[in-house]
């Protein structure tokens, strides 16, 4: 949706170490097929798990079926970004 550069800077305004793994521009779900074909979800994040820097201890991401195959993925618990924006605004 082009919105990629601003949920960047909105999570910027909110950490001071922000990484977007280069090698994911889609989680793959494609809105609920990852549950019925997950080998696309795993196909798309073959390469997340190595960009995660070492230490990190939040993920956040936008859909919730992203959050789930990230989740699976990752090793880390991703959550809305709505999460990140409502501890920074505490």
């Amino acid at each position: 949706m082009g919105q990629a550069e601003n949920l960047t800077d909105l999570a910027k305004l909110c950490s001071t170490n922000v990484n977007i793994p280069l090698s994911v521009s889609c989680c793959g779900f494609a809105g609920d097929k990852g549950f019925t074909i997950p080998e696309l979800n795993k196909s798309a994040l073959r390469n997340l798990k190595a960009e995660i820097q070492e230490g990190t201890k939040y993920a956040f991401s936008t859909s919730k079926t992203c959050e789930i195959g990230l989740t699976e993925h990752s090793g880390l618990d991703y959550k809305s970004i709505f999460y990140l924006v409502e501890k920074c605004t505490r």
